[in-house]
């Protein structure tokens, strides 16, 4: 849970829970993709605030905390009913640590109806090689509260609805924050991918200027030079026999009708007389 360097910059509160002896602050730090809860203890005779204690915490891990507690299933998931994280950033040139605890928490029904407890530690930081803060001796400042589960219950249901109504007013630009990413990501291995190896037969392939050149020729006299071999000749073109012409179509026409009938056509070949009927006794 890495966390930024503070700013005076006032992050709006989400959500104020108040006790008889502590104060529970809920602040948007969802610039940073994070949520800042705050634990103030405060003396009820005077007023007075007896110590205070921050941490952050991812809105991803928000989400499943959220969703567990809601759900009422916190105490089955995790692990001996317990969120636990750590963080921590530089602060006045030292390493401070930062430390958020939710537990479910009955003290064997002792605080039935406080079964929640969170408790907040600062205190001083050792870096670790990858760049975590895990604590380092006694915190400089730890302050735990109890809360009833629907309490608590109604708190993360106020943080989740800030949380969704935030994305939706500010979605194009989370959308264009994220392409970035990936195109950022997309630019680093393209730097990183090693070059094309060339290929064998371009490796082996000898420059032009490195091979031996041919040697000139040389005409003897007395002698006609080497013609290069004739070209096969190519096959005689098959020949086709030419198309017959075809005689002209001559129309004939026919003739004037004579005084005694049409006339014949000179290729009109005379009918046979047709014999006429007799008619017997």
């Amino acid at each position: 849970m890495e966390e930024q360097p503070r700013s005076n910059k006032v992050s709006p509160e989400i959500y104020v829970y108040a006790t008889n002896k502590n104060f529970l602050n809920v602040y948007d730090a969802l610039r940073i993709d994070k949520v800042k809860l705050e634990v103030a203890g405060y003396d009820q005779t005077t007023g007075k605030q007896t110590g205070i204690a921050s941490a952050w915490i991812d809105v991803d891990d928000l989400r499943l905390l959220a969703h567990l507690i809601i759900s009422r299933q916190f105490k089955d998931v995790l692990d001996r009913s317990r969120f636990e994280k750590f963080g921590g950033s530089d602060r006045d040139g030292a390493v401070e640590s930062r430390t958020l605890v939710f537990e479910w928490d009955t003290a064997d029904g002792k605080f039935a109806r406080y079964p929640y407890r969170i408790t907040i530690a600062n205190g001083p930081g050792l870096r670790t090689p990858n760049g975590a803060v895990q604590p380092k001796g006694e915190p400089a400042s730890k302050l735990s509260m109890r809360l009833p589960e629907p309490d608590l219950m109604k708190i993360m249901l106020a943080v989740v609805d800030y949380l969704h109504a935030y994305e939706a007013a500010h979605h194009h630009r989370i959308v264009a924050e994220k392409v970035r990413e990936v195109q950022e990501k997309l630019a680093g291995r393209a730097e990183r991918r090693p070059p094309l190896a060339a290929a064998p037969e371009e490796e082996d392939r000898v420059p032009a200027a490195a091979r031996p050149a041919a040697p000139p020729l040389r005409v003897v006299p007395g002698t006609a030079p080497a013609s290069s071999p004739a070209r096969s000749a190519a096959p005689p073109a098959r020949s086709f026999p030419a198309p017959r012409p075809t005689p002209p179509v001559v129309a004939s026409t026919a003739a004037r009708p004579g005084p005694g009938g049409p006339a014949r056509l000179s290729n009109d070949v005379p009918a046979p007389p047709l014999p006429r009927p007799t008619r017997a006794g």
